[in-house]
C-alpha cells in the first residue's frame, strides 16, 4: 500500500487526541481508533514489501510515530509495538508462520513482550513453551502474541550459546492460548493496554520460532538487517521526538495566553525566551542525531553489515532522546505552574507519558551506562544493538 504515511498519520490526528481526552483513564485505544490506524495501513508500516506492508525507510517510520506519539503518547506507543511486531515476523519467521500472520496478504497484528522470561524446549522438530510476562504494550486487539523465551536442554539446564550467555528466542503464540492478567493501571501511557500475559506451556513448530543470535533474512532489505534492536531504537526514539515536540507546543501556547500582575504574557518576557530557546536547540539536535544515526545504519545495513561505531551511536541515540524529553518536559510542566496539574490538560498526559516511556529498558540508565563502558573502553564491553 503506498502513500504518503505522514500525512495519513496527521489526517487521524485530531481523531486520536478527542479520543484520548475523551477517556484518560482508558486501559487501552478506543477500538475505533485502532480499525482506523489500520485501515490507515499504519501497522503495516515495517511489514516486509513482499508480504504487502510498507518496509518503509527508518526517516519514514521516525516521521509516522513522533506525529502518531505528538496527538497522543499512547497511540504512538501502541502504534510503534504493533509495527515491530509486523516486522519481526514478516522478516525472520519460517513461511508457515508468515501464512498465518499474514492470512489474504493482510497483517494480522502480532504485539507482546520479547524480554526473555519465558521457557523454551526443543521438541523434534517444534518448541515447548511457557512463561509469564509484563509490558505486553499493543495486544488488546493483537491475533497473534510474542514472546521472548529462554532455550534450555533436555536436562532442565539453560542452553548456552557463543560467549556462554543463555540462549534467547523470540516466539509467536495465538491468542486463544494466552491468557492475559487485565492489570494495566498505571500513571503514563495508559491506553496501550501494556498488561502482563502468561503463555500455558505448548508445543509451537518451529516456523514460529526466530534465534535472533543466528538472524537470517529472509524476506525483505536493508531495514531487517540493521540489527535485532534497530527496529525498537527507531520507534522508541520517534516516540520520544513526537512527545518532546507536543510539551514545547504546550509550554508555548501557556505562554502566549499567561500574563502576569503586570499585564504582560509570560511569552513576553525575556527568560521564557531564553528557556525555551535553549530547549528547542537542545529537542533539534536529539532528533537531528538520532535521524542522522539511523539513515547511516539504514545505509550501511544496504551495503553490508553495520559498523561497531554506528551500533553504538544507535543505542545511545535513542537514549540521548529521551534523556531531552525528560529535561524539556520536566522545564515545560515546571513553567506552567498549576495548570498542567488539572487532569486532562494535555501538558499533564505528555508529561506522564514521556515518564513511562523513560523506565522503559531500552532506553532507560543502564543502557547509557552501557554505552558509556563502550566508550570507555572497558574490556568486554560491547553495544547492545
Amino acid at each position: 500500500m503506498a502513500g504518503d504515511w505522514l500525512a495519513r498519520a496527521r489526517a487521524l490526528g485530531p481523531e486520536i487526541e478527542e479520543a484520548a481526552h475523551a477517556d484518560e483513564t482508558a486501559s487501552a485505544l478506543s477500538p475505533a481508533i485502532v480499525r482506523a490506524m489500520d485501515e490507515a495501513g499504519l501497522f503495516a508500516l515495517m511489514a516486509p514489501a513482499s508480504l504487502g506492508g510498507a518496509e518503509a525507510p527508518a526517516h519514514e517510520l521516525i516521521d509516522v510515530i513522533a506525529e502518531l506519539s505528538w496527538w497522543d503518547g499512547s497511540a504512538g506507543w501502541y502504534a510503534h509495538a504493533v509495527m515491530t511486531g509486523g516486522a519481526v515476523a514478516g522478516a525472520f519467521l519460517g513461511d508457515g508462520a508468515v501464512a498465518e500472520i499474514f492470512a489474504g496478504g493482510r497483517y494480522r497484528h502480532v504485539a507482546g513482550q520479547a524480554a526473555p522470561t519465558g521457557r523454551a524446549v526443543r521438541e523434534g522438530g517444534d518448541y515447548r513453551v511457557s512463561g509469564r510476562f509484563a509490558f505486553a504494550s499493543g495486544s488488546p486487539q493483537a491475533q497473534w502474541i510474542v514472546g521472548g523465551f529462554v532455550l534450555h536442554d533436555e536436562h532442565g539446564n539453560p542452553a548456552r550459546g557463543e560467549g556462554g550467555a543463555p540462549g534467547m528466542l523470540i516466539a509467536m503464540v495465538p491468542r486463544r492460548s494466552v491468557r492475559f492478567l487485565g492489570n494495566w493501571n498505571v500513571m503514563g501511557l495508559r491506553a496501550t493496554g501494556s498488561y502482563d500475559f502468561e503463555v500455558p506451556e505448548q508445543v509451537i513448530p518451529a516456523d514460529f520460532v526466530h534465534d535472533p543470535a543466528y538472524p537470517r533474512v529472509p524476506r525483505g532489505g536493508a531495514l531487517y538487517r540493521m540489527g535485532m534492536m534497530a527496529l525498537p531504537c527507531i520507534s522508541h526514539g520517534a516516540f520520544a521526538i513526537g512527545t518532546t515536540r507536543r510539551a514545547l507546543h504546550e509550554w508555548t501556547r501557556f505562554a502566549r495566553v499567561r500574563r502576569g500582575a503586570d499585564g504582560r504574557t509570560l511569552a513576553d518576557r525575556e527568560t521564557f525566551h531564553r528557556d525555551i530557546a535553549l530547549a528547542e536547540a537542545e529537542a533539534r539536535a536529539a532528533e537531528a542525531w538520532l535521524r542522522t544515526t539511523f539513515d547511516r545504519i539504514f545505509a550501511a545495513a544496504g551495503e553490508g553489515a553495520v559498523p561497531e561505531d554506528l551500533r553504538l551511536d544507535g543505542r545511545l541515540a535513542t537514549s540521548h532522546a529521551f534523556v531531552v524529553a525528560m529535561r524539556v518536559a520536566q522545564r515545560a510542566y515546571a513553567a506552567c505552574t498549576t495548570t498542567p496539574l488539572r487532569n486532562g490538560h494535555p501538558l499533564q498526559r505528555v508529561f506522564r507519558d514521556i515518564c513511562a516511556g523513560n523506565a522503559h529498558f531500552l532506553t532507560a540508565e543502564q543502557s547509557i551506562i552501557d554505552a558509556g563502558r563502550v566508550i570507555a573502553g572497558v574490556e568486554g564491553a560491547a553495544p547492545v544493538f
